[in-house]
């Protein structure tokens, strides 16, 4: 066991992922036909032989403690320790129930902070796809002796983020805010390893000026005073999941062998999720599946070309689904045809219905719903 202790924040849902986080936090997001978002930062923990993980929620959280409970799955459900569940309810009766930033999501749980045995902290969102080593992260964290560790990439992605600048000796003194695309520097995948004692100096710094982000505010103070950053380099696939199009791309690029060998490397880095006992797909006769990633208990009758298929999914006879992604107990009823579309759980298509939307802009149909 590592002397490390994980903070995963789930903070409140992107717009842009619409009706995909309707009754939803983003971080409970099913993904990959059997998984949820969370899986991907909560597996890169225990992975890396971190006993003690919390997660700090603030809104729609109930389909995340459905899909974590105990966190029996993971290994996390002990007496001591473990996974801890941390509800918004440290904030002050007038708030408004919304972090205004990470660092306020910090402070509202900062007596838990406080008060863990460890002496070091990983911090990273719930929100995103990849299979970081984590341990060669903390590894080189120890190593180095900094007080913060950085993982970052090469890339960059499509929303505003922020990119550290790393200097010949391998750390980061300089932060760059807020950048649309490639630049300077390297693109923060938001992962951070660092001293518990200097997470609750930044939360004190923050607290008593009012200040409420992490980057813009804690660590651009941090800098400033002549701190510095040593940086964990990932340059394998990972993506952040920010709006239905992110969504859409990153299931479609599962079905590349490349991108599925990089989320899943091996046995030693195990993606785990919340198990579900469940019979073998059934494929009819006079099915056709083609290029598509179908999970347990499916009845497959008609077409299924270039999709992703959660449990449980039933296709009838003469529907014909393309480019699809189907959640959870969808039913696509017969001569329907499906282009392009992400239907959220239990949605039922109607005989004969034809949706077609693009990969630029696939339709969404929201949990429930019958088209």
């Amino acid at each position: 066991m590592r002397n490390l202790h994980g903070i995963i924040y789930t903070l409140s849902s992107e717009p842009e992922l619409q009706q995909l986080v309707r009754n939803r936090n983003s971080a409970s997001l099913p993904f990959g036909g059997r998984y949820r978002l969370i899986d991907f930062a909560l597996s890169a923990m225990v992975n890396a032989g971190i006993p003690d993980v919390g997660v700090i929620m603030e809104r729609d959280y109930q389909s995340l403690l459905d899909h974590l409970s105990s966190g029996a799955d993971w290994g996390l459900a002990r007496r001591r320790g473990g996974l801890r569940m941390l509800p918004p309810f440290g904030l002050p009766e007038a708030h408004s129930g919304h972090f205004g930033g990470c660092m306020e999501a910090l402070r509202s749980v900062r007596s838990y902070i406080r008060d863990i045995p460890q002496g070091d902290v990983v911090l990273c969102a719930g929100d995103w796809v990849g299979n970081v080593d984590l341990s060669a992260a903390i590894d080189l964290h120890f190593h180095t002796g900094a007080e913060i560790t950085a993982v970052c990439s090469e890339g960059y992605g499509p929303f505003a983020h922020h990119r550290l600048v790393k200097d010949d000796d391998g750390y980061a003194r300089r932060l760059l805010f807020s950048e649309g695309g490639p630049g300077e520097g390297l693109f923060s995948r938001e992962i951070y390893i660092m001293k518990k004692d200097l997470l609750l100096s930044f939360m004190d710094f923050c607290s008593e000026g009012g200040k409420n982000h992490f980057h813009r505010n804690a660590i651009a103070h941090y800098l400033s005073e002549g701190g510095k950053i040593a940086v964990y380099e990932h340059n394998e696939y990972a993506r952040r999941i920010t709006s239905v199009r992110d969504y859409y791309d990153a299931s479609m690029e599962l079905l590349d062998p490349v991108n599925m060998a990089a989320l899943f490397p091996s046995e030693d880095r195990p993606i785990r999720t919340k198990e579900r006992a469940e019979v073998s797909t059934y494929y009819g006769e006079q099915s056709k599946v083609r290029n598509s990633l179908v999970a347990d208990g499916c009845y497959i009758e008609g077409e299924v070309e270039n999709s992703i298929l959660f449990r449980g999914v039933r296709v009838a006879k003469g529907a014909k689904v393309k480019d699809c992604i189907l959640m959870q107990d969808t039913v696509v009823n017969d001569g329907a045809e499906l282009r392009c579309v992400i239907a959220d759980k239990d949605c039922v298509i109607t005989e004969g219905c034809f949706l077609a939307g693009s990969p630029r802009l696939p339709i969404v149909i929201p949990k429930g719903e019958r088209a």
